[in-house]
């Protein structure tokens, strides 16, 4: 498994002039930008950097590096999703499925090709929503912010990928969770990557939760053993028979 000082020297070496120019911009310019005294605002930064890469797999994963590679880190991801579905039983086709962050559509179109036919894709932003409404024209999409928003709903599968990273204060990530735990039916699974062994910040957009951050606040779930997701984990929740959804 590589570290993160490995993997900033590989991205160095492979374009170093887009390394510096990406380490300029994300550490001195988009602060300035972007940040707010609670955090950042993620609705803008999120709508810009969509704006920025459309439909393209840099814009939701990894910035430094191609497009290839961004396809196989995430595929490689998906495998591990759908092994964990699969090793709960979770029947998507038959889901009413919930995905926090639908951003460009990856795991949109791997529930689609798994039979989900009940979908509700959440954004902060809505730049990509005119393209997800064209491939996926049954499926539905709205804007909301999980930190902020008040959702309802009940959902039995309920998706959170490569959001919560970005989610960088207590209190937000207190709503958010909150959230999962209103929407969550009897039964239902809570599905989110990465968390870390140990939390940490990186970047004013990035926040490392650990599977203790996630356990504390979904107080009525019980969980599985955290599963291998790139170089984090992958864990699921399940809220017992018996617990009442939209509570609270």
């Amino acid at each position: 498994m590589k570290t993160t000082l490995q993997t900033a020297i590989g991205k160095f070496r492979q374009d170093p002039i887009g390394f510096l120019r990406r380490a300029f911009y994300k550490t001195l310019v988009a602060p300035m930008k972007y940040r707010t005294k609670d955090g950042y605002d993620a609705a803008r930064y999120w709508g810009d950097r969509f704006a920025r890469y459309g439909t393209s797999l840099k814009g939701v994963g990894d910035e430094g590096l191609s497009e290839q590679n961004n396809r196989a880190m995430y595929e490689k991801a998906s495998t591990a999703f759908l092994d964990l579905c699969r090793q709960e039983g979770i029947n998507i086709a038959g889901a009413r499925v919930l995905e926090i962050g639908c951003g460009n559509g990856f795991y949109t179109g791997l529930l689609k090709e798994q039979g989900a036919s009940n979908y509700l894709g959440l954004d902060i932003t809505d730049a990509l929503f005119p393209t997800l409404a064209e491939r996926f024209p049954d499926f539905r999409f709205i804007r909301r912010d999980i930190t902020a928003d008040t959702l309802e709903g009940e959902f039995d599968l309920i998706l959170m990928i490569d959001v919560i990273e970005h989610i960088v204060s207590e209190e937000k990530l207190d709503f958010a969770i909150h959230n999962v735990q209103r929407c969550l039916a009897a039964n239902g699974r809570f599905i989110v990557a990465p968390v870390t062994a140990q939390g940490r910040h990186s970047l004013f957009y990035v926040r490392f939760w650990t599977v203790e951050d996630i356990k504390k606040r979904l107080s009525v779930c019980q969980f599985g053993e955290p599963k291998p997701f790139r170089d984090d984990s992958l864990l699921i929740a399940r809220k017992p028979p018996g617990q009442l959804s939209n509570a609270g």
